[in-house]
């Protein structure tokens, strides 16, 4: 019997070494329970109270030091993303209050390219974070849920993204900005689509899986707006609106 076992033993290493563990260790994930507290108690509606977050920087710092030492080789794909949004919303609302009562990020040189932070053990701005971290893992509603503190961007949310929510967060997003009246809208005796120019800047994003952008949006329409850009999709003109960089909250 001992025999058995020992050889019954031998082959399960020997599978381990070879193969891996046949039930690997859970994936790693990250704590976003700090961020989540802080947009709790500071954003509704959309609305930031950067005084109340200026209050809780102390922890909003030690929330954003936990991700300079996350190992970014040991998360999956939905956990990195969930971290990569996180980490730009909460770094370019870091970079405002860093530069005093600004109305606007516009008014800070290069403000998405100063902003900048070790992420993972690598060294990032916002903007690499957005160009060469995000937007290459594929998926165009990342446009929809990372924040650059300005009224036309989509919405901060009151919650953190993990990778247990991001899939439904990311669609719900992309619904509401797609129904928000300021920032995209259809003028049907017109018969023109208004949209925010975040569908002009990254069209490449927004089109790579999909004919047009028209296409892109449809799918996250009411249903009686897609229905009527489909039964005129011939006809309907895209105009994109001016893009409001004012502060999207206040101190």
């Amino acid at each position: 019997m001992r025999t058995l076992q020992s050889q019954a033993v031998r082959r399960t290493l020997s599978f381990i070494l070879v193969f891996g563990a046949a039930f690997p260790a859970s994936a790693r994930t990250v704590d976003h329970s700090m961020w989540d507290s802080i947009l709790q108690d500071s954003v509704e509606d959309g609305v930031v109270d950067y005084g109340k977050i200026q209050e809780r920087y102390a922890d909003l710092q030690g929330y954003l030091q936990t991700l300079e030492t996350v190992p970014l080789d040991e998360l999956d794909r939905n956990e990195k993303m969930a971290l990569f949004i996180n980490a730009y919303n909460a770094q370019c609302v870091r970079g405002v209050l860093d530069r005093g009562e600004i109305e606007s990020v516009r008014n800070v040189f290069l403000f998405f390219k100063r902003t900048k932070f070790v992420l993972g053990g690598q060294d990032f701005s916002l903007d690499s974070l957005e160009h060469e971290a995000l937007r290459p893992m594929g998926d165009p509603r990342i446009h929809f849920a990372i924040v650059c503190s300005s009224k036309s961007c989509p919405e901060l949310v009151n919650e953190a993204y993990t990778s247990e929510n991001l899939d439904a967060m990311l669609d719900r997003q992309a619904r509401k900005f797609l129904a928000d009246p300021e920032k995209n809208r259809l003028d049907r005796e017109e018969k023109t689509l208004y949209l925010s120019k975040i569908f002009k800047w990254f069209e490449e994003d927004f089109t790579k899986d999909q004919p047009s952008i028209l296409a892109y949006v449809s799918q996250y329409l009411d249903d009686s707006t897609a229905k009527f850009l489909e039964e005129r999709k011939g006809e309907i003109r895209v105009e994109f609106l001016p893009y409001d960089w004012s502060l999207n909250g206040h101190y």
